[in-house]
């Protein structure tokens, strides 16, 4: 039974627990598209204190002010990010940034990037060295290998596949 962090922004249940125990064809069913990554050489111990982990927060609400939060922290990072500024300089930037827009860190509210970072991190397999609240969705999706993320991975992710996609409809500028 996997655990879903499907209460996004958008959600049609925004109000729900951030994590629920559920079926995976529930949680499948729920959403638009669903994507499948993995990270290579996670043995079956690393799997279960992941599991473990998220287990335990089952009914843990969703961590609505983090994702709001999150949206502008995105797109002001930019500025940190620019290509001529050094390293050392990019990561003050960032880490500046972060304790002026996001505030203090917490750990008993989650949003979804937030929430597969955290299982990750708790299992002693990180994904990244930076702050989950600091990653969104999108970063995650771009710390695949081959990719560039606008957040370093320590370890790529591997692309597995598509579980759902629904493509938008197509409307005719002219009519039917």
């Amino acid at each position: 039974m996997p655990c879903s962090t499907s209460a996004t922004a958008g959600s049609p249940r925004p109000w729900a627990p951030a994590c629920a125990r559920g079926a995976l064809a529930e949680v499948v069913d729920e959403e638009q598209m669903v994507v499948a990554f993995r990270v290579p050489g996670v043995d079956a111990a690393g799997a279960e204190r992941m599991r473990a982990w998220a287990l335990s927060q089952v009914g843990v609400r969703y961590n609505t002010v983090g994702v709001l939060l999150n949206a502008p922290f995105v797109l002001n990072r930019r500025l940190c990010e620019l290509p001529l500024m050094p390293g050392a300089v990019s990561h003050y930037c960032m880490s500046g940034m972060a304790m002026v827009q996001l505030g203090a860190s917490r750990d008993d509210q989650f949003f979804c990037s937030q929430f597969v970072l955290e299982a990750y991190n708790r299992a002693g397999l990180p994904i990244t060295s930076a702050d989950p609240r600091w990653v969104s969705p999108a970063d995650l999706l771009h710390m695949r290998e081959g990719d560039v993320p606008s957040i370093a991975a320590t370890q790529p992710l591997r692309y597995v596949g598509h579980l759902k996609y629904n493509p938008p409809p197509v409307l005719a500028a002219d009519g039917p």
